[in-house]
């Protein structure tokens, strides 16, 4: 009969069964050693294998965790719940069992946990959206005392790319020309739209002609740039989409009268 209790165990006397565990990601663990928190750790899942077996405990949820804990000090303890009796079926049964009623986090879940928390990247996000009359939210018609009378931006994750690949200034003047040329148009604020511009002004703003650029984007629809993105994914250019967004955009500036801006280097 199964059994379980909590305790600390040794790193040293824990392993994997790769029988039944997912590939280890070494990438994710070298990490996790590197922003190691302790009390963010929570509590791994073991079976008990006996005392036959070396090591003891092979890890069920939880694996990450504990080769992280191993490579920031090799005799740390770990917070354990043992589970006891189980065969090596039963173990996997758990590892599916657990792997798949886990609520995983998602990008907005941890946003508005950053928010919380004052990360400075979300504040900064967050107050210069609040200046162009945006609020970053999943909810497009969400109103509280940070949204109120505010057009809603859900694209959390393409805000801090643009942010990450160059900087504030940048994705200001991305949220500046969508509120110009598409003012009520919510295509104009999704991912491909978003991560385009932000390409197109970090790579190209010394080339770019401000009023120009406005002319030429806005005779078309942000639907009508996206799609034409996909259009030249179909001839065979590669890239993604916000990569192909950014050029169709420089496709269309170069229809505009004006100097021209090279596409091979695009």
């Amino acid at each position: 009969m199964s059994e379980t209790y909590i305790t600390a165990l040794d790193v040293n006397d824990l392993f994997v069964d790769d029988t039944y565990q997912r590939e280890l990601d070494t990438n994710r663990v070298v990490s996790m050693s590197k922003q190691w928190q302790p009390r963010l750790v929570g509590v791994i899942e073991v079976s008990d294998r006996g005392e036959a077996c070396t090591p003891r405990y092979a890890v069920i949820n939880g694996q990450h965790r504990w080769q992280a804990a191993a490579l920031v000090d090799p005799r740390m303890s770990l917070p354990a719940t043992v589970h006891t009796g189980l065969t090596v079926d039963e173990e996997a049964r758990l590892f599916w069992d657990i792997d798949r009623t886990t609520k995983k986090l998602s990008n907005w879940d941890r946003w508005y946990a950053r928010r919380a928390s004052g990360d400075p990247v979300v504040v900064g996000i967050d107050a210069l959206a609040a200046k162009f009359g945006y609020t970053v939210t999943h909810n497009p018609s969400q109103t509280n005392t940070l949204g109120r009378g505010r057009v809603s931006l859900q694209c959390c994750s393409a805000l801090e790319v643009v942010v990450d690949s160059y900087d504030y200034r940048v994705l200001r003047l991305v949220l500046e020309l969508i509120g110009d040329i598409w003012p009520g148009d919510p295509e104009a604020r999704k991912s491909n739209i978003i991560k385009g511009l932000g390409r197109l002004f970090g790579e190209y703003e010394d080339q770019l002609d401000s009023g120009r650029l406005a002319d030429a984007l806005s005779a078309l629809t942000p639907s009508q740039l996206v799609a034409r993105a996909h259009e030249l994914k179909a001839r065979g250019s590669e890239g993604g989409i916000p990569k192909l967004t950014t050029m169709a955009a420089l496709m269309a500036y170069n229809r505009v009268g004006g100097p021209k801006i090279d596409l091979k280097a695009a």
